[in-house]
């Protein structure tokens, strides 16, 4: 087996960890039939839910960039703008020093190499989420990966208002409204959304020619 497709693997094994953990939840919640939809446990399984979809993600985009830097692949070649991950401490630079001409033709000068970067120091923060994988966030990231955001589109309020949305509210303070909620179907949606993240990261390393042995 070579190192991507044990790298595929990996994103499945990820995936189905973190299902089991949420369907405990379901059972867990099915063991406190009538407690209150606003009481601690009921706040747990939102934040965790949320802990699940923002942190699958994150290890996704590490496993894919590392199955790229094992690959020896290009930068360019991956996505034009994954380039944004091998710049991005040098536009630091450039910004810290108010682009002035001196620090505008150092960046410059230092573009033509820059432009053939393989993977090796690709700074994965550029596509990571930091706290609020909203659908903005997600699909910024996808048009940075090349990926395709159409699979989600569906998903977007249901992203941005129950999986993002009721853990922000959570974690200020707040109470969002559950009134209406069935929080079974939330665990299953977060499930569903995990599964959809695997098989577009998956996905797209099966498609790159690279990766016809696998």
């Amino acid at each position: 087996m070579s190192e991507v497709s044990r790298i595929v693997q990996r994103i499945d094994t990820e995936r189905l960890r973190r299902a089991r953990e949420l369907s405990e939840l379901k059972v867990r919640m099915t063991e406190m039939e009538g407690a209150s939809k606003y009481g601690v446990n009921s706040k747990a399984l939102i934040v965790l839910s949320y802990a699940h979809w923002e942190g699958f993600y994150n290890e996704c985009v590490t496993y894919y960039i590392e199955a790229l830097k094992e690959a020896d692949k290009k930068v360019r070649d991956t996505s034009w703008l994954l380039l944004i991950g091998v710049l991005r401490p040098d536009l630091q630079r450039l910004r810290d020093r108010n682009h002035s001409s001196s620090a505008e033709i150092e960046f410059v000068e230092r573009l033509r190499s820059l432009l053939d970067s393989d993977f090796n120091n690709f700074d994965n923060m550029s596509i990571r989420s930091r706290s609020n994988l909203n659908f903005a966030t997600l699909k910024n990231n996808f048009n940075i990966l090349g990926f395709d955001i159409s699979p989600f589109q569906r998903w977007r309020i249901k992203i941005d208002k129950e999986l993002v949305g009721w853990r922000h509210s959570v974690a200020h303070g707040d109470e969002p409204d559950l009134s209406s909620v069935d929080l079974h179907r939330h665990v299953q949606f977060t499930q569903d959304m995990l599964l959809l993240l695997a098989d577009t990261f998956q996905n797209d390393l099966f498609n790159k020619s690279i990766y016809s042995e696998i």
